[in-house]
């Protein structure tokens, strides 16, 4: 388990999330961007991420952009919702960068926020989180800023 503090709020991520991230790491030259949606659950107010989604054949990808399918994540969403007793819910979207340090693009910042404005949340964020070749990005959107700190 990883803990990180943004924005004076503890987010813990599981071990599976991590070796989840570490499976899709784009190594090779040609490897196509991979994500998905990250669940999980607040307990005592912090963060805790316990699931992520794996890409789907109806997710679009390629060598540098990743776009989640909305109604195969909405599934998954509901799935977790009520197999947990309505406490496992979305905390936000997770892609991979071929960068060894990554940073969101514009269209990353763009993605996160369109998520928070359209979405019905349970929350009042959403994370966003950048798995590259060697660091994992990790930011909480708040509706008015990107917290990377």
């Amino acid at each position: 388990m990883k803990e990180i503090i943004r924005n004076k709020t503890s987010i813990f991520i599981s071990d599976s999330v991590l070796e989840l991230f570490e499976r899709y790491k784009q190594l090779g030259l040609t490897d196509n961007e991979s994500g998905g949606i990250l669940l999980g659950q607040i307990r005592d107010k912090e963060i805790h991420i316990l699931r992520a989604s794996t890409p789907n054949k109806f997710d679009k990808s390629t060598r540098y952009s990743f776009e989640c399918n909305k109604d195969a994540a909405l599934v998954i969403i509901n799935f977790e919702f009520q197999n947990s007793g309505k406490k496992t819910i979305y905390l936000g979207e997770w892609h991979t960068h071929p960068e060894k340090v990554p940073s969101p693009s514009g269209i990353d910042k763009s993605m996160i926020k369109e998520q928070y404005r359209k979405n019905k949340l349970n929350e009042p964020f959403l994370i966003l989180m950048i798995q590259g070749l060697t660091d994992l990005f990790i930011a909480l959107w708040d509706g008015k800023k990107l917290h990377v700190k």
